[in-house]
């Protein structure tokens, strides 16, 4: 009777313990940026339903200054981008060191720029070496 007791409080301690914690998958697919550049990943959700967006274009439109203000540009055919998988994730490798503004959703359609509270455009200054989480970012494409 002892043996069997002990056996069970064993199995208690067992399936009452903590397994150890796995790297997330995202965290295994990330890739070290190439000498001089960076890598950029986040995850995009719509604003209206909170769930994650499908297939969808993340683009870096970069931003060029002047001594009064500042523009950005997105070139469907130039502007690095990813797509976004299932889980509204993406990863976008090997990204050169500059300002951008981040599009999503079809250059020449439907598409949003990730805002600041106020409003503007939030312009992101990506720097050399770094791999970038930017977190779930919110935006309306009427998705």
């Amino acid at each position: 009777m002892r043996t069997i007791t002990l056996v069970l409080i064993l199995i208690s301690l067992v399936a009452c313990s903590t397994p150890p914690v796995a790297p997330t998958p995202e965290a295994s697919i990330i890739p070290t940026p190439e000498k001089g550049q960076a890598v950029v990943f986040g995850r995009v959700l719509s604003s209206i339903t909170g769930q994650p967006i499908y297939r969808v274009r993340v683009a870096f439109a970069e931003v060029y200054r002047n001594e009064e203000t500042a523009i950005f540009v997105d070139d469907a055919a130039f502007s690095p981008s990813a797509e976004t998988d299932a889980s509204g994730r993406f990863v976008l490798s090997n990204l050169s060191p500059k300002e951008y503004v981040i599009v999503i959703g079809d250059p020449f359609g439907l598409n949003d720029v990730v805002r600041n509270p106020d409003g503007l455009p939030k312009i992101w200054n990506i720097e050399a070496d770094q791999q970038i989480d930017i977190g779930d970012v919110r935006v309306n494409i009427g998705v």
